[in-house]
C-alpha cells in the first residue's frame, strides 16, 4: 500500500459492527476480523461492537482494538441467516443493547461499517444520521429476504419502509454483480454501491511449496491415505447441498474411482449427513473433521475443492481453495460467477446439478493436465486482485469518499 496515498485516508476513526466477529467462524464474520486487523495495522483507530457469544473458540484480537461485546439471548446460537421468529428476537436484542452502546461511545468514531444489511443496520442508521456519523453497509448475501436487496415488497409494507429507511446509508458494499443488480432493483441509488470483493491474506492461504513430496507427507500424517482427496470447507447447512455432493461421490467410487471425500466444518446438518452417507453407502470414503483451525493443512493435501452451495455472496472458502492453487468445481450462483471463468479457472456447474457435478469430478480425476492448467490460472486469478491489501485500498478510498461528502 502506497505510503503517500495511504497517509491523506487515515485521518478519521472507523466502528466496526459484526455481530459475529471470529476469525475462524462465519464467512462474514472471519472477513471483518481480517479487515479490522488490516486497517488497524496501517494505523487506523479501529472499535468493534459484536454479540457477546458462549461456546465458541477462544481468540485473541490484535493488540489495539477495542472489542465491545454487547449482550443479546440465546448467546449460544451462532447462525442467525434463518428465517425464525427465535433468531429474530436474537438480532433485535443486539440491535437495542448496539443502540445504547453507539449512542455512548459516539464520540469514538467517524464512520460506522456494518458487516451485513439487515436488522442491526435498519434499526441503527436513523439514530448514526442523527448523530451525524457517516454509515457503510457491507451486504452479507443475495436473495436473502432479511438483507438490503431483497426486501422490496417483503413482509407486507414493512420491506419497503425498511428500503426508505436504508436509503439513508452512505454507501452499499456489493460483493458481487448479483448483489448490485439486487439492489438496484430495489431503488436504491447506483452512485451509492461500490463493488467491492471478498479477499485473502497472503500468509494465511497460499500453495504449498515442494507439493509433491510434501503433500504425500502431509496426507499421511492428517488422513493416512494414498487416495485422491476431494474436499469441502463451509457450514454445514440446507444451502450448501452437500447431498448433491455425496449422490455425485458415490457415483464415481461406483466407477471404482480410488478417493476420498473430505469435509471440514461443522453446523446444524452434521448428523443427517452422517446417516446420508451410511444410507448411500459411501460412510467409508468419508470424512467429517468437524470446525478446523488447520484447514490450510487439509487443503494443502486436497486433489481438487468442490463447492456445490445453491446461495451464495462470494464464498471465503472456495476463495482459499483457489489460493492454494486447487481446482476447483463450484454451483453458477452469486460472487461464484464473478470469480470463475468455466473450464479456464475452475468449472461451473449449474446449481442443483448432481450429474453436472459428477462429471466435473471426473474430468479432473482424468484429465490431469487439465486440472493442472486450471488450478494454476485459478492462483493467477487470486494474485490478480483478491488479497488484502489489494481489496484494503479499495475501502479506504470509499471511506475518504463518504468523509468527503457534505
Amino acid at each position: 500500500m502506497g505510503t503517500e496515498v495511504s497517509q491523506k485516508k487515515l485521518n478519521f476513526k472507523l466502528c466496526v459492527v459484526s455481530p459475529l466477529f471470529h476469525p475462524n467462524l462465519g464467512g462474514v464474520g472471519r472477513q471483518a476480523v481480517a479487515l479490522t486487523e488490516y486497517l488497524h495495522q496501517c494505523g487506523i483507530q479501529v472499535m468493534v461492537m459484536c454479540r457477546d457469544m458462549k461456546d465458541i473458540p477462544p481468540w485473541q484480537p490484535r493488540a489495539g482494538i477495542q472489542i465491545n461485546r454487547l449482550w443479546s439471548i440465546a448467546p449460544d446460537k451462532i447462525n442467525l441467516q434463518e428465517r425464525t421468529i427465535r433468531n429474530f428476537f436474537i438480532s433485535f436484542s443486539f440491535c437495542l443493547s448496539l443502540v445504547f452502546a453507539l449512542i455512548k461511545k459516539r464520540m469514538h468514531f467517524d464512520i460506522v461499517h456494518f458487516h451485513g444489511a439487515s436488522l442491526p443496520l435498519i434499526i441503527n442508521v436513523l439514530p448514526l444520521k442523527l448523530l451525524k456519523k457517516k454509515v457503510v453497509s457491507k451486504v452479507a448475501g443475495a436473495k436473502m429476504d432479511t438483507e438490503a436487496g431483497s426486501l422490496k415488497g417483503k413482509y407486507l409494507f414493512l420491506g419497503n419502509i425498511f428500503i426508505w429507511i436504508l436509503k439513508m446509508v452512505d454507501a452499499f458494499i456489493a460483493i458481487s454483480r448479483e448483489i448490485k443488480n439486487d439492489l438496484i432493483q430495489d431503488g436504491f441509488d447506483e452512485r451509492k454501491i461500490e463493488e467491492i470483493n471478498n479477499f485473502i491474506v497472503k500468509n494465511e492461504f497460499f500453495p504449498l511449496q515442494n507439493s509433491d513430496h510434501n503433500k504425500n507427507l502431509l496426507k499421511k500424517r492428517l488422513m493416512n491415505t494414498e487416495k485422491r482427496i476431494l474436499t469441502f470447507s463451509g457450514r454445514l447447512v440446507k444451502t450448501k447441498r452437500l447431498d448433491l455432493l455425496f449422490t455425485a461421490f458415490k457415483e464415481v467410487l461406483q466407477s471404482g474411482k480410488d478417493v476420498h471425500l473430505l469435509i471440514l466444518g461443522d453446523g446444524e446438518l452434521r448428523e443427517k449427513l452422517i446417516s446420508l452417507a451410511k444410507e448411500l453407502g459411501i460412510k467409508d470414503h468419508v470424512s467429517f473433521k468437524g470446525f478446523r483451525t488447520d484447514i490450510l493443512d487439509y487443503l494443502h493435501i486436497s486433489d481438487m475443492f468442490v463447492f456445490p452451495s445453491e446461495r451464495e455472496g462470494m464464498p471465503n472458502s472456495l476463495l482459499e481453495a483457489m489460493a492454494c492453487r486447487l481446482p476447483v468445481i463450484a454451483a453458477g450462483v452469486g460472487g461464484v460467477i464473478d470469480l470463475i471463468r468455466n473450464g479456464e479457472n475452475g468449472i461451473m456447474v449449474p446449481p442443483g446439478d448432481a450429474e453436472g457435478l459428477k462429471k466435473a469430478i471426473f474430468r479432473l480425476l482424468d484429465d490431469r493436465q487439465f486440472s493442472e492448467n486450471i488450478a494454476a490460472k485459478a492462483y493467477e486469478t487470486i494474485k490478480g486482485g483478491y488479497y488484502i491489501d489489494i481489496v484494503a485500498e479499495r475501502y479506504l478510498s470509499l471511506y475518504q469518499k463518504i468523509l468527503s461528502e457534505v
